[in-house]
């Protein structure tokens, strides 16, 4: 579709006006791709040559998603009682990946909550 010239250029017009304008990765230079290029290598990094069935790709990509998504955004601050750096994990989900969901413990009578810490 694009090795037509009438169509490349239509193309080009159409997205021009909607303020669209394109970047090119060359093939054989990764660096050009900045951060996305630096998570794929980091999960290729963890991956190796694995060959893995379906489900266990699934779980290994969500852990090393979770990782990542862990790395602080910016430096950690020199003040000793800051104990959390900022992370992407706290725009997506608004706290650590890492961390196990909490009991949904609305339709628990209450007599059963003797053995929780916090209600």
């Amino acid at each position: 579709m694009l090795q037509e010239e009438t169509r490349r250029h239509q193309i080009t017009s159409d997205r021009t006006c909607e303020r669209i304008t394109w970047h090119f990765s060359p093939p054989k230079a990764p660096h050009f791709g900045g951060l996305w290029e630096a998570a794929v290598k980091v999960a290729k990094r963890q991956l190796g040559n694995s060959k893995l069935s379906f489900e266990d790709l699934s779980t290994v990509l969500t852990q090393i998603e979770a990782s990542m998504n862990l790395r602080p955004i910016v430096p950690l601050s020199e003040e000793p009682n800051d104990i959390a750096a900022l992370t992407p994990a706290h725009f997506l989900i608004g706290g650590s990946m890492h961390s196990l969901p909490e009991h949904d413990l609305h339709r628990t009578p209450l007599n059963h909550l003797g053995h929780y810490h916090q209600l």
